[in-house]
């Protein structure tokens, strides 16, 4: 079966500014075992084909209107490159999509359309949604994905792709969390057939240190992608970064970790690595609340050219952190940002606001903390009502769709923000809110 064209792409609409890194470990992962896959990112083409009121559409998160009409947009406005590709798509006898909640819609489409064409084809779906289907399932899977499908992955897809490929899962429908021991012999992505170029964030790579989290959080779906916690070593990582920078004139690099300190010393060494050998290189990251980080280390990161970073605080209340699972306390979080202050480095946080059993007072210790330390968190980078995500252990009930207390809270926070005026992100205010 790996003699066949293999093709790895995604479909609209996902978040378009940097080249797939999922399909790009994918592809070198398969050229290490000697089999060619190609790469297109059908999201980015048609993004750039589409005009700039589709493209701010675009960039809006949860956009339940665009996800269920985009397909029938690009067909009726971009016909000539729709028919291309799905010819393009027909020339191959594997494809793999990589699917989002954001695209999963358009997937199944295309999925559907391209074996009423061609019923020879393999279909193959990974990517984070299809582990979401499998909790909300309980495993089992709905028809339609079933009959959409030959094969499902839920979690990382490197070993059962490579197996189904190789024939060895041809019997089995579902492969779940069959992932790397480790990160050590794991080839770092080219984007072989892809400008970097071309995507709107110029200049820039997404990296990856680590899989997995050390952080147990409630209400997280992102722990849920794999198993365990590893990490690639630190000369794979620099020989990565050397590779763009010289091939392809990458000025910047953006860790898609979900932490980027969960293990001190490696850190430290990354940290010395890119000082020794390229004295410093743009770079940011998601980082934890940790008191054991020395403000030595801080200051090696600003030194080594990290210029943002994303802290998940979620609330003020010491009530709501022990209900999330969060590990810190609000006196912990506030030590951490004095600590991220002293050392020059910039960060904006996240907030949650309406968390299962949060109260009227836990709300109010929230609002309190973010005003009262307006001049040490330089800006709120996200915040929402509470959203439940399948496989979590957090109460669904609680979710904001169906405890509008939950938005009246953000409405308040947002108020106090602009009359206090503190700095925040508004495309990201909100932004898991359906709309």
């Amino acid at each position: 079966m790996s003699r066949q064209n293999i093709l790895l792409t995604v479909l609209p609409p996902a978040w378009p500014n940097m080249p797939p890194i999922g399909l790009g470990y994918l592809q070198a992962f398969l050229a290490q075992k000697g089999i060619h896959a190609d790469i297109l990112d059908f999201n980015h083409v048609f993004y750039t084909l589409s005009d700039h009121q589709l493209q701010r559409q675009w960039l809006v998160s949860c956009n339940t209107l665009l996800e269920e009409n985009i397909l029938s947009r690009i067909e009726e406005h971009n016909s000539r490159e729709f028919h291309d590709t799905r010819e393009k798509m027909l020339n191959y006898g594997i494809i793999g999509f990589s699917c989002f909640k954001s695209n999963f819609e358009t997937t199944l489409r295309m999925a559907e359309l391209l074996k009423s064409k061609k019923n020879t084809m393999k279909i193959i779906f990974g990517g984070p949604e299809i582990t979401r289907q499998f909790f909300k399932t309980d495993g089992r899977f709905h028809n339609t994905l079933l009959q959409a499908a030959d094969y499902l992955i839920v979690g990382e897809g490197e070993i059962p792709l490579y197996h189904y490929l190789m024939g060895n899962n041809n019997r089995k429908k579902v492969a779940t969390f069959e992932q790397l021991h480790d990160l050590a012999g794991l080839t770092f992505p080219f984007y072989r057939g892809i400008d970097l170029n071309v995507y709107p964030r110029k200049n820039t790579i997404p990296l990856q240190f680590s899989r997995g989290c050390i952080r147990r959080c409630n209400f997280c779906s992102e722990r849920l992608l794999y198993k365990n916690f590893r990490t690639r070593p630190i000369n794979s990582l620099i020989d990565e970064i050397r590779h763009h920078k010289t091939a392809n004139k990458t000025q910047y690099f953006v860790f898609y970790d979900s932490l980027i300190n969960a293990d001190l010393k490696k850190l430290e060494a990354f940290c010395d690595n890119i000082i020794e050998h390229f004295g410093s290189i743009p770079w940011e990251a998601q980082i934890a609340t940790r008191n054991d980080m020395t403000i030595k280390l801080l200051e090696k990161m600003k030194q080594s050219g990290c210029f943002s970073l994303f802290v998940g605080l979620e609330s003020g209340s010491d009530t709501t952190l022990k209900h999330m699972n969060k590990g810190f306390t609000a006196a912990d979080a506030l030590s951490f940002f004095n600590n991220l202050h002293t050392a020059g480095l910039f960060f904006g946080i996240s907030i949650i606001v309406g968390y299962p059993e949060e109260t009227e007072q836990d709300f109010q210790n929230t609002l309190d903390f973010i005003i009262r330390h307006k001049d040490i968190i330089p800006q709120i980078a996200q915040m929402n009502p509470f959203t439940y995500y399948d496989g979590t252990s957090a109460d669904e009930t609680a979710d904001y769709r169906a405890n509008p207390t939950a938005r009246k809270r953000m409405e308040i926070i947002v108020h106090e923000m602009k009359r206090h005026k503190i700095k925040h992100t508004n495309a990201f205010i909100g932004n898991l809110i359906e709309k």
